[in-house]
């Protein structure tokens, strides 16, 4: 049974293989600890700000990252996606999924230790995978002269704001502009749909800042997260 100020996180579990909570009042976090250990708790995690360390460290949540949200007005008027750019369709999501399990290393899953990096690729690719399938209001991928996708762009409808989701290449098409060919794809497609385009990325991943910063978004905001597992 959950306690109060926490939630589950089925999707999680399900890929980890053992129950996961996502702490929603730090102020229930000394009496979690407890809980998690009796319930056998393989992950319970806490987003907020940086100041709540001094609270959760001492129960043995460690952090693991610290993530920027970064934004930028978006132009008012209609745009064409560039050239290269294609819409991912439903036969599209396998192909993706396995690209997103090979892309991604910077993610919280990945920088956890004690999550194993075969369970960490997994939850990446079916979290892909259910972007391509209709959680992502659209899915933005990068082509090659074979019409192979090579890279992806997962974006979430969230009112007037247009949310980068999920977003990677292939780590042997990387290095080469597909980052920033998706994320001009974005700014083209949310262009007269939508006011704003929102990233997150984390702080340590010096390249995603550098690439958005280029493309003129900002910081809005940063949260610490942390993640506690079993001794």
């Amino acid at each position: 049974m959950t306690p109060v100020g926490f939630s589950e996180r089925p999707f999680d579990a399900s890929i980890l293989g053992r129950p996961v909570w996502c702490l929603d009042d730090v102020a229930q976090a000394k009496n979690a600890v407890t809980d998690a250990q009796r319930e056998s708790i393989g992950l319970m995690f806490r987003r907020g700000d940086a100041s709540e360390g001094g609270i959760l460290e001492p129960l043995g949540f460690r952090k693991i990252e610290t993530l920027i949200t970064l934004g930028c007005a978006l132009p008012g008027q209609k745009q064409r996606l560039p050239t290269g750019i294609g819409i991912a369709q439903a036969t599209d999501a396998d192909a993706i999924a396995d690209l997103a399990a090979r892309a991604f290393r910077s993610d919280r899953w990945h920088s956890d230790p004690e999550i194993p990096d075969d369970r960490a690729d997994a939850y990446k690719a079916a979290w892909a995978h259910n972007d391509v399938l209709g959680r992502a209001g659209v899915t933005l991928v990068t082509l090659n002269a074979a019409g192979e996708i090579t890279g992806f762009n997962a974006l979430l409808f969230r009112d007037d704001a247009l949310v980068v989701d999920l977003i990677a290449v292939a780590p042997d098409h990387q290095g080469h502009g597909n980052g920033s060919r998706l994320v001009t794809a974005a700014i083209a497609y949310g262009a007269g749909r939508f006011k704003t385009l929102q990233v997150g990325t984390q702080s340590a991943n010096t390249a995603s800042l550098r690439l958005y910063q280029k493309h003129g978004l900002q910081e809005i905001r940063r949260a610490d997260t942390w993640h506690w597992t079993p001794s």
